[in-house]
């Protein structure tokens, strides 16, 4: 797998040049580092971390591109899964889709560059790039009369009158911690962000949420489909428990039997069945009627399940 081998490849040489970093400070554990990460497999590299040139810094290493195509996806993916733990939408519930919509070219264009990864780390199945969520999402502004009083006096009146039916473009940037300067009335009149009271109006099934010129949707709708999928996910994760409890190397290839009277838990393991071996590394899987003694039961969303492995022969 090239995508596991290269993140091996740059764990192993971010530790290797943060061990001659903290050299200076703990020689020993530095030490001790250097000759399980270098030593070990490279005789020819210097015999002692403290015979190694210091580390320096290289901006030919620096890739500009690269550092905003992470920072959006990570600020993407921040956000929808602020969204999922506002919402209880746990993470190992797959959801259909989500939207986003950006001020600037290059971040839809960064996000648009990572939409495998973006995907895989929210498990959503679509990602949508829009020109913009005006459907989805709508944003009414209301005076802060704590703040406005005192800077406007006699014109609050008519900061009120106009300030619900200006354009939301016009005062986007209120919600981005910018001021907007209006002309009301013949009066110029500047908002300051803690001047406004922002409220949020979202579309049924989708929530929402934007920071740093990029918005986002994320959809709620939960089909028999995707929920069968979750449930997979989290047996998954109940078989890959057992096999921590267990012991078991991670070579080790199993068998896994369960129980359980639940309709809908029996046809997502009948129809994930191979995802589920493939994870746990499962030479099958069978549905019993006696569980074994001291067999605890576990819960997958709101339905029980008992569930038990032995290490294949």
């Amino acid at each position: 797998d090239q995508d596991k081998l290269a993140a091996y490849q740059t764990l192993h040489e971010v530790l290797v040049t943060v061990t001659k970093l903290i050299a200076p400070m703990v020689p020993f554990i530095a030490e001790r580092m250097y000759q399980n990460l270098v030593r070990s497999w490279d005789i020819s590299a210097p015999e002692s971390v403290h015979l190694c040139d210091y580390p320096e810094p290289n901006p030919a290493e620096i890739d500009l591109q690269l550092n905003l195509r992470a920072s959006t996806a990570q600020t993407v993916v921040r956000m929808a899964l602020k969204l999922r733990e506002d919402n209880s939408l746990r993470v190992r519930q797959p959801l259909a889709e989500l939207q986003y919509a950006c001020d600037a070219p290059e971040l839809a264009a960064a996000i648009d560059s990572l939409t495998d990864v973006i995907k895989d780390e929210l498990n959503v199945k679509r990602l949508t790039g829009r020109d913009n969520l005006d459907d989805l999402v709508h944003y009414s502004y209301k005076p802060n009369l704590k703040t406005l009083g005192p800077k406007y006096g006699k014109l609050l009146g008519v900061i009120k009158k106009h300030l619900p039916n200006l354009e939301s473009a016009t005062l986007d940037p209120l919600r981005k911690g910018e001021s907007v300067t209006l002309n009301l009335d013949d009066n110029e009149i500047t908002l300051e962000p803690d001047d406004v009271l922002v409220a949020v109006e979202q579309a049924s099934d989708w929530v929402t949420a934007g920071d740093k010129g990029i918005q986002i949707a994320l959809s709620t709708i939960l089909t028999p489909e995707l929920e069968r999928e979750g449930m997979a996910r989290d047996f998954v994760r109940q078989v890959q428990q057992l096999r921590k409890e267990a012991n078991l190397e991670i070579q080790d290839r199993i068998r896994i039997s369960y129980a359980s009277d639940e309709a809908e838990l029996q046809n997502a393991v009948a129809e994930w069945s191979d995802y589920i071996k493939s994870e746990t590394l499962a030479d099958s899987i069978e549905q019993s009627t006696t569980v074994p003694p001291d067999t605890s039961k576990a819960s997958i969303g709101s339905l029980k399940i008992a569930i038990w492995i032995e290490k294949a022969k």
